[in-house]
């Protein structure tokens, strides 16, 4: 009796560390991506649906009868990463191969989708190929990776890794994989292995080039390589390679019900048996070939006003006439984002760090400006293609959107009639000599319109201000004053200007600290006239090299800057820290400090290299940091941070599997993490990083999710599958609760993992019968129900009775 009662409240014990786990990610978001898709990089026909694997964006599904009918999924709830390499059908799942974010198996893709991410049991995230098929009654899957080998799953258990130092593996960089019966053969670019047996046979004999990059199975069930040596087939009696009449390169290999097929730049061609015929294709680029019921073809098509490393992803079927019909997916151009913000639309605006261009994304449309300028004293694009995008920052009130690009100038767009300007010293009030308005790291505005210009260490004069956003032509660009007491001092350069009065900035300025600009001085008040271009009657006041309380250092690189709802100012640089000015004797003062998380008992940041901070509706921080997002809530008189990780970054580092469950894994893009933006009445946010952008709604604050969900229940509690009540329902939501607005619930286990989910449930209405997402039954126990609605979450327990 006494171990019984020991036991129950273990499990209790247990449980509630769970739900304080889960309750990490109290308010719930829904990341919308808004990924570049550069480029098909394979594809896979599953009965009536083809999928497009995507380079960087995912995997695109359409309508093999009617392929203008398409949906996408990304990573997060769905796939373990946006950078997709390979496809397979083993005859049980569909495997997704991705480059740094591992593995994902999908059953029931067109009916009730379940999907199983591999990630930290995998010899390596960078996965290259992957094949598998059905043996006896096992499913045997085998992934190639990035100078990692070949690794082993069985029956979704992952097992063995296979290399080139242990295993006798002719190279441990994979191209392909493909089954020849119950046979593996590997390509690599030093050759082909087979794998028999349990060991890896060089079979090189005969190959014109030993990179060979695809192995594909003919209808008479042959062997077939290709690569940029050409096409070779493989004769098992004198396993030996033999030229299959082609010597040029070979982009790809497939074969179907439409015979074999080999994939050039912009040509498609099919064999005979004894020679081939080429058909044209309508775009270059091509890249990935399948022959089904239809012989598909996608890549990336490079219009004639794009960068070279702009592309947008395309694909198609031939017809029996062999006319093909391509459809280009119109996205962001932006794969390697940095400027970012929110134009008075509503417009993500996102500038490459590689400077290859400028694309907005809005609820219904995609706006992208790749161009270059043509005159070089004032015209419409671009300056230059790899000149980075540093900064970017929208003037709400007048339509415009500013874009810097570092070494060049600035990007004048104005939203309301689509005209592009470029302000650099040949158009306006810059000056014209060699980089003296060229390194720009920072763009702010004053409601007043005044552009905030900043500078790095390369520019003598680390602010200047355009008064007159219209004129811009004109003489209204002004220098701010440096020096000791009366400016913004003598650091190296300025990253960021925080408004926090109509007359009053502060700017983050590397090596000197925070300073705090008056404009009007102490003889006049925010409601006075602004005296921009009268620099003597000004009030200066630091700068602030440190505060007391807080390790956190204002004098380093790309400080960034925030101002709190009750109007303090947060400031991020090594760590995160609140703190208060007050005005009589110019002093500053910590309120709260934060830096990197290293217990699960401690409130901290994901990392304490921060890179941007963005404040929503609710007045809570957004931080980004390298490995990904933190919200900084304020409620219940205490702070509390959330964490918001993609599948990648959480498992690169073993200390955030210590630290925070696997739930903080979202669809965040993945990369390093930088800029942070919101719209102008806080309700939508977005985030950058070298990978693409994601933006999300803000839901409601805090303490409104405690009073709309404080009163959840599930019930029968405890809970008997097969009972008199057989399903699983809620209760208790509040009285304006419809069921044309249903909840979405997740149910985890005590190890923290999900045993089932389901985006349709409705009040007082049964659910779930006691299964799990594969359709066994769950053993006896304690689980966690996680129910988001809204924008709100709330965590319950439940017990299973059996």
């Amino acid at each position: 009796m006494q171990k019984s009662y020991r036991f129950f409240f273990l499990l209790i014990l247990v449980c509630s560390m769970l739900v304080v786990a889960l309750q990490a990610v109290a308010q719930s978001v829904d990341f919308e991506s808004q990924l570049n898709q550069r480029k098909v990089n394979c594809i896979l026909e599953q009965g009536d649906t083809v999928l497009g694997g995507l380079d960087g964006g995912g995997v695109l599904i359409w309508d093999r009868q009617d392929p203008t009918q398409r949906r996408r999924l990304s990573a997060g709830e769905e796939l373990s990463g946006n950078l997709v390499t390979a496809m397979t059908w083993t005859g049980r799942y569909i495997w997704i191969a991705t480059s740094g974010g591992g593995m994902t198996r999908i059953n029931n893709l067109d009916t009730d989708p379940e999907f199983r991410q591999y990630a930290s049991n995998l010899g390596s995230l960078d996965i290259t190929a992957v094949t598998g098929k059905i043996i006896g009654d096992n499913e045997r899957v085998y992934y190639g990776m990035n100078e990692g080998g070949i690794g082993l799953i069985t029956d979704g258990i992952s097992g063995a890794i296979y290399t080139a130092e242990q295993d006798g593996l002719i190279n441990n960089n994979i191209n392909d994989l493909q089954f020849l019966e119950d046979v593996l053969f590997v390509a690599t670019p030093m050759g082909i292995s087979r794998f028999a047996n349990n060991v890896f046979t060089d079979q090189n004999t005969g190959l014109g080039n030993l990179d060979v990059t695809d192995l594909e199975v003919d209808s008479l069930g042959r062997l077939v390589a290709g690569g940029p040596g050409g096409v070779f087939v493989w004769d098992q009696e004198s396993e030996t390679w033999s030229n299959l009449n082609w010597t040029g390169n070979c982009r790809g290999l497939s074969s179907g019900d439409n015979g074999l097929w080999i994939l050039g730049w912009n040509v498609a061609s099919e064999y005979d048996g004894e020679n081939w015929t080429g058909h044209s294709l309508p775009l270059e680029g091509s890249n990935a070939i399948f022959v089904g019921q239809n012989t598909w073809v996608g890549g990336r098509w490079r219009g004639p006003e794009m960068g070279n490393s702009s592309a947008l992803a395309w694909y198609g079927a031939f017809d029996d006439a062999y006319t093909f019909a391509d459809h280009v997916v119109e996205a962001s151009l932006i794969a390697n984002g940095y400027g970012l913000d929110f134009d008075h639309e509503g417009t993500v605006w996102t500038g490459s760090y590689v400077g290859q261009a400028l694309s907005g994304v809005g609820a219904d449309h995609v706006q992208n400006i790749s161009q270059l300028a043509t005159a070089d004293n004032d015209s419409s694009g671009l300056f230059a293609y790899g000149s980075n995008m540093l900064a970017l920052v929208a003037d709400h009130e007048r339509g415009l959107v500013y874009t810097g690009q570092y070494t060049k100038g600035i990007i004048r767009h104005d939203i309301n009639t689509g005209e592009l300007d470029l302000m650099y010293g040949g158009t306006c009030g810059l000056e014209e000599t060699p980089y003296a308005d060229s390194r720009i790291v920072a763009l702010e505005t004053h409601p007043d319109g005044t552009l905030i210009v900043m500078y790095d260490w390369a520019h003598e004069q680390k602010v200047r201000i355009l008064t007159d956003p219209v004129h811009w032509r004109g003489d209204h660009w002004y220098d701010v004053p440096q020096g000791g007491d009366e400016g913004i001092g003598n650091g190296i350069g300025v990253w960021d200007a925080l408004v926090v009065r109509n007359d009053v900035i502060w700017f983050a300025v590397e090596g000197t600290g925070l300073v705090r600009w008056d404009i009007n001085g102490n003889s006049a008040g925010p409601d006075d006239p602004l005296t921009w271009n009268d620099f003597s009657d000004d009030d200066w006041k630091g700068p602030y090299s440190s505060i007391d309380g807080t390790s956190n250092d204002p004098t380093q690189a790309k400080t960034r800057l925030a101002l709190a709802p009750d109007g303090s100012i947060w400031f991020g640089g090594n760590g995160l820290t609140r703190f208060t000015y007050e005005d009589v004797f110019g002093t500053v003062k910590t309120v709260e400090d934060f830096s990197t998380r290293t217990a699960s008992f401690q409130v901290g940041l994901i990392d304490g290299n921060v890179g941007d901070l963005e404040v929503d509706a609710n007045g809570d921080l957004w931080v980004s940091t390298r490995a990904g997002l933190n919200c900084v809530r304020w409620g219940n008189g205490e702070t509390e941070i959330d964490a918001f990780f993609d599948l990648a970054n959480y498992f690169s580092n073993s200390s955030y599997a210590l630290l925070y469950s696997p739930n903080v894994i979202t669809s965040l893009p993945g990369g390093v993490y930088t800029q942070v933006a919101s719209s102008a009445d806080g309700k939508r946010m977005a985030v950058t990083s070298n990978r693409g952008t994601v933006a999300w709604d803000i839901g409601a604050g805090l303490g409104e999710t405690e009073a709309s969900l404080s009163s959840l229940y599930c019930y029968p509690n405890p809970f008997t599958p097969g009972g008199v009540d057989s399903k699983l329902a809620l209760g208790g939501i509040s009285a304006d609760y419809a069921n044309d607005d249903p909840a979405f619930v997740e149910i985890y286990n005590l190890a923290g993992e999900l045993v089932y989910k389901n985006s349709y449930v409705s009040a007082e209405e049964g659910f779930w019968s006691g299964a799990n997402r594969v359709g066994e039954p769950v053993a006896t126990g304690l689980y966690v129900v996680k129910t988001t609605w809204r924008g709100l979450t709330a965590v319950r327990t439940l017990a299973i009775v059996r």
